[in-house]
């Protein structure tokens, strides 16, 4: 009888660990509480080898992942290159991402509308009971849902996310929809930008018509981080309607005022290229920013994995890349039995990593934040910025792991 698994979580680290689990002999299934199709939202993602190597051991898609921007540049208040670091590097889209790993799990064993409210295990199973009334038996459960779990704590119940003390204003363009001026510095660079306290980042991703790839019908994807205090945070996160969001916010609920304000700073803060990038944006989001670490990530049989157990910042690119790796690594240790004695071995390791990526991750955005007691404020050097944001581990200087 084959090994059994319940992931819960569609998004991307649940579809990583189905596809990898698989491949070892087990039976999958994916439970997604969201009833409807998931979508990033065009969210860019920065690729490196490592990531590329393990979507080809998901899909056997050995097609490039996204478009390349060889250079990183920063530019100045007039939009004149004034730094460059070369970092030929490639840059894929959530949904494009998603739609290959998607493939390849039956729409038998991927069920959307299944929201997990408890689990419960003994030395043979692990349970997990779900808001419909199913009930599900399998070897082993693996939380796969993201920061936002409440099923974090069957495994570690002292983990929690923690506002960083500044959001990312996130958008993508079609470069279809960009003068020609601005594109050409746009669509053939990895771009940032450092105001004081702020970093805005740019870079090209795929489209989503039949030639994702090609120049002219690609997107541009942006974030712009701005420090905002916990009370302030609050009134951002006033909908429209009136209803007070805590860690995020529909687009549809965002305020107008409060994107006008965005457009006026833009053009106070950024160079034209990036002025005109964030006011085409048809529907800004907000990304309060978080960070989550966990003690733990295995209780008997109900293991965390992804964003679920750890939650980096984004500057260094490595939340899809962190979940596929724990998603490998804990197929590699379980092999095709459902002996799950190895797994103390695999926490310890992905303990380890996990924790130097978020630490990494804090290094690269504390100046993001207001300081406190204080404190003066120190920029970083924007050319350590381009060498240091969303590169390979193996490219890491203090990566030892």
């Amino acid at each position: 009888m084959k090994p059994s698994a319940t992931i819960i979580g569609g998004s991307m680290a649940g579809l990583f660990a189905a596809t990898a689990l698989s491949k070892k002999g087990w039976d999958v299934s994916v439970h997604e509480k969201v009833p409807v199709p998931l979508s990033g939202r065009g969210a860019g993602i920065a690729t490196y080898d490592e990531l590329a190597d393990l979507v080809f051991k998901a899909t056997n898609n050995n097609n490039v992942l996204g478009t390349t921007a060889k250079s990183r540049v920063s530019l100045d208040i007039n939009g004149k290159i004034i730094n460059n670091y070369d970092y030929p590097q490639v840059y894929t889209s959530w949904q494009y991402l998603f739609s290959i790993l998607r493939e390849q799990i039956s729409n038998d064993d991927y069920f959307m509308g299944d929201d997990c409210i408890k689990i419960e295990q003994n030395e043979d199973k692990a349970i997990a009971f779900f808001e419909n009334g199913k009930k599900k038996e399998t070897d082993l459960i693996i939380v796969a849902n993201g920061i936002k779990s409440e099923l974090r704590t069957y495994v570690d119940n002292k983990a929690y996310p923690q506002y960083a003390g500044y959001v990312g204003w996130r958008g993508v363009v079609n470069e279809e929809e960009i003068s020609k001026n601005s594109l050409e510095t746009l669509s053939n660079y990895f771009i940032v930008v450092l105001p004081y306290n702020q970093q805005i980042a740019s870079y090209p991703i795929a489209g989503e018509g039949k030639n994702p790839f090609k120049i002219g019908e690609r997107r541009i994807n942006w974030i712009w981080y701005k420090p905002v205090p916990q009370k302030k945070l609050k009134e951002i996160l006033l909908g429209k309607s009136g209803q007070q969001f805590e860690d995020g916010i529909p687009p549809n609920e965002i305020r107008e005022e409060i994107v006008n304000d965005l457009f006026k700073e833009a053009e106070e803060k950024l160079p034209p290229q990036l002025v005109e990038l964030v006011k085409i944006t048809k529907q800004p989001l907000i990304q309060p920013i978080f960070d989550l670490q966990s003690i733990k990530m295995k209780n008997g049989r109900v293991v965390t994995i992804g964003d679920a157990a750890f939650t980096a910042r984004p500057h260094v690119g490595m939340g899809v890349t962190k979940a596929a790796m724990d998603a490998f690594t804990l197929s590699e240790y379980l092999e095709d039995s459902s002996n799950l004695d190895d797994l103390d071995k695999w926490e310890h390791s992905r303990l380890k990593e996990s924790q130097f990526i978020v630490n990494r991750s804090r290094k690269l955005g504390q100046y993001l934040s207001i300081p406190k007691n204080n404190e003066d404020l120190i920029m970083p050097n924007v050319q350590n910025v381009l060498k240091d944001t969303a590169i390979s581990l193996y490219d890491m200087e203090d990566y030892k792991i």
